[in-house]
């Protein structure tokens, strides 16, 4: 039988994507919340190993992919190397639209309720979006991993000097 071909899922949030066993078929990368937990986890016990802005190397994501926390992942098929890597280069990029609109937006957000956008600041959320297209999952609902993201990111100093 001849070996499945990939098939690249266009998920923006990222949730799944292809890959391929050691046997050449297709398998589902899927990213449940616990799995991402678990590479937040990896991320956190190694991040002494990284660079600036926590970019790590290849032997890196080698063993985050065969790690104990990713090697019985919750959902989909096995965690790879790629897979390790993309997800947290899309859960790192979420991170700093949902912190600026934390931080830098005139939004109050909310682990629980996002921007909370009502029929009162709807017309300035809808100025905000224009320009922020990327916060619109977050009018209404927060994000799962701000808090954990909080604690890895370093913070950007800001200041006159």
């Amino acid at each position: 039988m001849p070996p499945c071909k990939a098939v690249k899922s266009s998920n923006h949030k990222g949730k799944s994507r292809s890959s391929r066993s050691p046997d050449g078929h297709s398998t589902q990368v899927s990213w449940s919340d616990k799995d991402t937990f678990a590479l937040l986890d990896f991320i956190d016990s190694h991040k002494a190993t990284a660079g600036d802005g926590l970019n790590f190397k290849a032997p890196f994501w080698n063993a985050c992919a065969t790690s104990p926390m990713l090697a019985n992942p919750e959902k989909g098929g096995p965690k790879t190397p790629k897979s390790c890597k993309e997800k947290w280069k899309r859960v790192r990029d979420t991170y700093m639209v949902v912190d600026h609109l934390s931080h830098s937006s005139g939004f109050v957000y909310s682990l629980k309720s996002g921007a909370d956008i009502g029929v009162a600041n709807e017309n300035s959320w809808d100025g905000y979006m224009k320009v922020h297209k990327d916060t619109a999952p977050y009018k209404n609902k927060g994000w799962l991993f701000y808090d954990r993201m909080s604690a890895l990111i370093p913070s950007k100093c800001k200041g006159l000097n």
